[in-house]
């Protein structure tokens, strides 16, 4: 941001605040901008007159602004291999198994040329700042300030293992060099470490990545204790969980912050051994419901530990909106009465009355057991203030001073959102994305108001996407897969 940058305002009767340092609400506003940020916030009605007599001024009304979404997980190039897991393949090892044959040697034109397309699709759910991880890092930070989406890319490091396993050196160095380009830290894309898995890479190039982490102030972005095979390959070398394993190189007692995603083959004694003031857990439900099945968030959640909620890949999810995944999260807990003895009993049975007020006991057991992860404040806070606070470079996710000017205008009187009579409810549970009237990223608006979807497709999706067509069909082609 610049300092000479003249001063902008927002207002709005209904704005999102708080969810940092102070619990969510809904309150008139007037936002102060000033270049890429928000820097200052005046509660109240009427909103606070504009301190410079010509400065610039929106009123929005009674349209509700929030923070744009985060996606803390994705791999937007992946948009390209959507649709190519079949059932067959996602009932074994789908990473190792397809994707790896899949990502051999990608190109960095075809990372750009895919991660552009994905970064559209984000837009489009409202989605302003992603963490992405993937090989090429370079070409992704690039694809997402061709689109204008703003983010967090870790190179993927690799050196046991995958695709990227003999290019660790050159990631390393991509690495640094997201962290040092003005252009891309100006389009509001900065960089971290991306140790691929405690699996795929070595202590040795963990410990590299860490040091580089601590020196530069950078976070780390990994993969840890997604699947049986990496939970079964830490044990045989070392005798111990991932986690363990991490504990135990000196990893989880660095001062690097961790971003550790999936999580689905971790003990209560992993989770015993993380910190919540450096530590923060990846939760994709869609997507591990596809490849694997759903992690314990709630475990994650007792813990005391910060989670955050993500897309993972459009190879193994099909959607990039985030904000999709808070409803699968709030419900997911009430599964435990549909596969309880219960409800053996009851299906087993003639149905007595006795048999259903045992199955509803179990019902009223998880509901309540899961409330907690049903607050509306607690899921938006997965999508917005937990991921928006990893990277100090770029803070996002709340309507606050210092926090990047990301953020969505609605229209609550949309089918989608109307009547909105619990606001952050709604923002949870309904289908935010057609009622998006504009989107602002880096303090500017993109595409038309009121026109927000139509608009956006016009600034260069149709020579982003044939161009990715062009090279996903040559892909395909050398890989000997029908196009």
């Amino acid at each position: 941001m610049s300092p000479a940058s003249p001063p902008r305002y927002l207002r709005a009767e209904r704005c999102v605040l708080g969810g940092v340092a102070e619990p969510l609400r809904v309150a008139p506003a007037t936002l102060t901008l000033a270049g890429d940020r928000i820097v200052a916030v005046d509660e109240g009605a009427p909103a606070a007159p504009p301190r410079a007599a010509d400065a610039e001024t929106v009123d929005l009304g009674r349209r509700l602004v929030t923070p744009a979404f985060v996606n803390g997980h994705t791999h937007l190039a992946m948009a390209a291999f959507r649709g190519a897991a079949g059932l067959a393949a996602l009932r074994g090892n789908v990473v190792e198994d397809l994707f790896f044959r899949l990502e051999q040697d990608l190109s960095a034109e075809e990372v750009r040329a895919f991660t552009r397309v994905g970064a559209f699709e984000s837009l489009l759910a409202g989605v302003g700042t992603v963490f992405d991880h993937y090989y090429q890092g370079e070409a992704v930070a690039e694809a997402l300030a061709d689109v204008g989406l703003t983010g967090v890319v870790a190179p993927t490091l690799q050196d046991l293992a995958g695709p990227g396993r003999h290019e660790h050196r050159a990631a390393l160095d991509a690495t640094i060099a997201i962290d040092e380009r003005t252009d891309l830290r100006a389009a509001g894309v900065v960089a971290a470490l991306g140790p691929h898995a405690t699996d795929t890479a070595s202590a040795e190039l963990w410990r590299a990545a860490i040091d580089l982490a601590v020196a530069r102030r950078l976070p780390v972005h990994a993969h840890v204790a997604q699947s049986r095979e990496e939970a079964a390959r830490i044990l045989a070398r070392h005798g111990t969980t991932p986690v363990g394993w991490l504990a135990g190189e000196g990893i989880l007692a660095s001062a690097a912050r961790l971003l550790l995603v999936h999580g689905i083959y971790v003990t209560d004694g992993d989770l015993a051994r993380l910190d919540p003031a450096r530590h923060t857990l990846g939760f994709c439900p869609y997507s591990q419901a596809e490849f694997c099945f759903p992690a314990a968030v709630g475990r994650f959640a007792r813990a005391g530990l910060p989670w955050l909620l993500a897309t993972d890949c459009a190879a193994s999810n099909d959607s990039m909106n985030v904000q999709k995944e808070l409803r699968l999260a709030s419900g997911l807990g009430l599964a435990a009465a549909s596969f309880s003895g219960a409800a053996d009993r009851f299906a087993a049975g003639p149905g007595t009355p006795e048999a259903a007020s045992a199955l509803d006991a179990a019902r009223k057991a998880a509901f309540d057991a899961w409330a907690p992860l049903r607050d509306p404040a607690t899921l938006l806070a997965a999508v917005w203030s937990v991921p928006g606070r990893l990277h100090p470079a770029l803070p996002c996710g709340a309507l606050e001073p210092g926090r990047l000017a990301n953020l969505l205008v609605l229209d609550p009187e949309h089918p989608a959102l109307w009547p909105a009579l619990d606001p952050l409810r709604a923002l949870a549970m309904c289908d935010v994305a057609p009622a998006i009237e504009a989107m602002m990223v880096r303090g500017r608006f993109l595409g038309r108001r009121g026109d927000f979807a139509r608009s956006l497709l016009e600034i260069g999706y149709d020579a982003a996407r044939a161009e990715a067509t062009l090279r996903l069909r040559e892909r395909l082609r050398r890989l000997g897969l029908p196009a």
